[in-house]
């Protein structure tokens, strides 16, 4: 079927679908003077959609682009719209409303670093099973068996998210496998003897700062956050009443189960209490693992000056 010419576009089918061909004024990037260029948009699928409604879904996309002068800003499904607009866009503000401040850095700095880097400039419409099959495998070169499931997770998650706000018609990373030769994780662990004599070479608190994570798994917030107050050595039970992060205290966790009440091993409590009577503050408030200042202590400080 010839394509069919309606005002500053034209229509065309290809396979099972309506394609839309418009002519925009960009910016050219080099020269900065104004040009005209053309873009494809996929209108829909033939089998729901006459040509008389592709028609008009051609004049519509033509419409909402009259105007617009900016090639780096694509705002609707166009065979311009990149990868890395799209997750940084569409994507990423959709995501963050769901992730906390510090894992969204983290979150982003590796889709940055093991997806956007490598596949950024690609238009999201050109990308096939096997682009990014090679990008999984390419990963798992060098990047860790976790870390290469993540990124395949997030491959997944990013197109399916574009297939459901019709910037795809057909979701390229649905088959994307993992590799089957990957990095295992080094699960190198201490032995009782090792652990004794490290243990060994420790202060008394820092001793039972190890202890309560090995034995209750604590997060380094909830630890630092205990003051003398949160100890009952009758129960033999810590209270978790706050955490800190990121420097400062809060009266909430990670979780909304974070903040509760733990038993402690009998010979655990016995040493907490043996360190109450001899640490410099004792008091309610006082924290049970302070800096050097009495205040509460940072995860990085303890690493710095202690455990490496």
């Amino acid at each position: 079927m010839a394509k069919s010419t309606y005002g500053n576009g034209y229509l065309r089918p290809r396979g099972k679908k309506w394609y839309g061909y418009i002519r925009v004024i960009v910016k050219d990037s080099e020269t900065g003077e104004r040009v005209t260029d053309r873009i494809s948009v996929i209108l829909g699928e033939r089998a729901g959609m006459t040509k008389k409604q592709a028609r008009k879904a051609l004049a519509r996309e033509g419409a909402k682009r009259k105007g617009w002068f900016t090639a780096n800003a694509p705002v609707l499904n166009d065979s311009r719209v990149t990868f890395d607009w799209f997750v940084r866009n569409r994507y990423i503000p959709l995501k963050k409303g769901d992730w906390k401040e510090e894992t969204a850095k983290n979150k982003i700095a590796l889709i940055e670093s093991d997806l956007l880097e490598d596949l950024g400039d690609i238009p999201l419409r050109n990308f096939t099973r096997y682009d990014l099959q090679m990008q999984v495998n390419k990963l798992a070169e060098t990047r860790s068996r976790d870390r290469v499931l993540q990124m395949r997770a997030y491959l997944r998650d990013i197109f399916s998210e574009a297939l459901d706000q019709d910037f795809l018609v057909k979701d390229p990373a649905l088959r994307v496998k993992v590799p089957g030769q990957l990095k295992q994780t080094d699960k190198t662990t201490l032995t009782w003897e090792q652990l004794r004599m490290v243990l060994d070479e420790l202060t008394a608190m820092e001793r039972i700062l190890i202890e309560l994570d090995i034995t209750e798994a604590l997060r380094p917030g909830e630890l630092f956050g205990l003051r003398w107050k949160c100890f009952d050595p009758k129960r033999s039970n810590l209270r978790l009443q706050e955490t800190v992060y990121k420097g400062k205290i809060r009266n909430w966790g990670k979780t909304a189960k974070s903040l509760s009440t733990i038993h402690l091993p009998p010979a655990l409590a016995v040493d907490l209490a043996a360190w109450k009577k001899t640490c410099p503050d004792s008091s309610p408030e006082a924290f049970i693992f302070p800096n050097q200042d009495g205040g509460f202590m940072l995860r990085g400080q303890f690493r710095q000056t202690r455990v490496a």
